[in-house]
C-alpha cells in the first residue's frame, strides 16, 4: 500500500517504521526541519519537511492515488482538520490518532477511522489500515484477538426496523446509543435510523457482516 502519514513525532515514528517494514509505501510529512532530517536517514521512507496540512503539498504528495491517509501529529484540532481536508482531495482512507479520549467520539461522528493511542498499539494501527477498513475501531481488547467497533445506523441500513437479536452479527453487539440514552445489547429492541451500535469483532466474516449491517440498501 502507499500511505501518508503527518507527523512524525513518536506515533507517527513508530507507525512510519512498522508500516515500512512490512513492505508499504510511506510518504511522512514532518514541519520540524530537524526531525525531518533525522527521520530521513532513519525511515525507509520519503520524509517531506512540509506542512501536510496545506492543500497544495498533500496535491503535491498525489494523495488521490494514496492508499491511506494518517493524521498522527499530537493535536487532535490538526489531526480532524487534516483528515477533512485528506477526504476532499480525494484520499481513498483516512486514519486520525486521537490523543485525547474525549475527542474520540467527534471524530466518528464525522465519519473518520479515529483510533485512540491508549487504547489500542502501533501494530493494531496497522491492523486497522489493512482490515478494518472504514469501520471506526474504538479499542482492542484479549490481546487484539477481538476489536470494538461503532457501528452508525444511517438512512437505508437493513438493520433499520429489526431487533439487536435478528442482526447477523447480533450476539457480537453489546451495546445500543440512542441520543442520550446508552441501551445494553437486547433492551433496545427496534432499531432506529441515528443508533449507534457497538459490537465485538474477531475476524474478517464478522468484518463484512458489520460493513453489510451499515451499508444502505440498494
Amino acid at each position: 500500500m502507499n500511505i501518508v502519514i503527518l507527523g512524525g513525532g513518536h506515533v507517527g515514528e513508530k507507525l512510519a517504521k512498522q508500516l515500512t517494514r512490512s513492505k508499504h509505501q510511506v510518504t511522512l510529512f514532518e514541519k520540524d526541519a530537524a526531525t525531518a532530517r533525522r527521520l530521513s536517514v532513519e525511515l525507509d521512507a520519503i520524509v517531506l519537511n512540509a506542512d501536510g496540512t496545506e492543500k497544495a503539498n498533500l496535491a503535491d504528495a498525489k494523495l488521490p492515488e494514496t492508499d491511506v491517509f494518517i493524521s498522527a501529529t499530537g493535536e487532535d484540532k490538526t489531526n480532524l482538520f487534516a483528515c477533512q481536508l485528506a477526504q476532499k482531495i480525494g484520499a481513498r482512507k483516512v486514519l486520525a490518532i486521537v490523543n485525547d479520549p474525549e475527542d474520540l467520539e467527534l471524530f466518528l461522528d464525522m465519519g473518520i477511522t479515529a483510533i485512540n493511542t491508549t487504547l489500542v498499539t502501533v501494530t493494531a494501527i496497522e491492523d486497522a489500515i489493512g482490515h478494518l477498513g472504514s469501520l471506526p475501531r474504538v479499542a482492542s481488547i484479549a490481546d487484539e484477538k477481538g476489536q470494538i467497533v461503532r457501528l452508525l445506523i444511517t438512512g437505508g441500513s437493513a438493520a433499520i426496523g429489526q431487533n439487536v437479536d435478528s442482526l447477523s452479527i447480533g450476539d457480537k453487539i453489546f451495546a445500543v446509543s440512542r441520543g442520550e440514552k446508552l441501551m445494553l445489547g437486547r433492551e433496545a429492541n427496534t432499531l432506529k435510523e441515528g443508533d449507534v451500535l457497538y459490537a465485538i469483532i474477531r475476524n474478517d466474516a464478522e468484518i463484512r457482516q458489520a460493513k453489510e449491517l451499515i451499508e444502505a440498501e440498494d
